[in-house]
């Protein structure tokens, strides 16, 4: 299992909505009943319609929000493996190299 993956095990607030799975503290899954999109936050089920305006935009917001984390998770991940990569080299280029007195 990823970090990802597990950090999303982890979170406290579930929340399931039609699309995406989302990271962190946010988990959203398909989730239709009778053509009529829902979310569930917290266990609870509700209509996207009832969530009004502000609560779509929040949903919105964290969907936005995770895709941001991942990206930067990913960037991450590149950044710490040319990391790795460059301390090798090094590592073998002092080998060859007499230290100082």
């Amino acid at each position: 299992m990823t970090k990802r993956h597990s950090r999303q095990k982890d979170s406290a607030q579930d929340i399931e909505s039609q699309g995406e799975t989302e990271s962190e503290s946010v988990n959203m899954e398909a989730k239709e009943q009778a053509d009529t999109p829902s979310v569930t936050i917290d266990g609870v089920a509700y209509t996207l319609e009832s969530l009004g305006d502000q609560g779509r935009e929040q949903l919105q917001n964290l969907r936005v929000t995770d895709q941001e984390i991942r990206r930067l998770q990913d960037q991450l991940a590149i950044m710490q493996t040319a990391r790795n990569t460059y301390a090798r080299i090094l590592g073998d280029v002092v080998k060859s190299v007499a230290p100082q007195a």
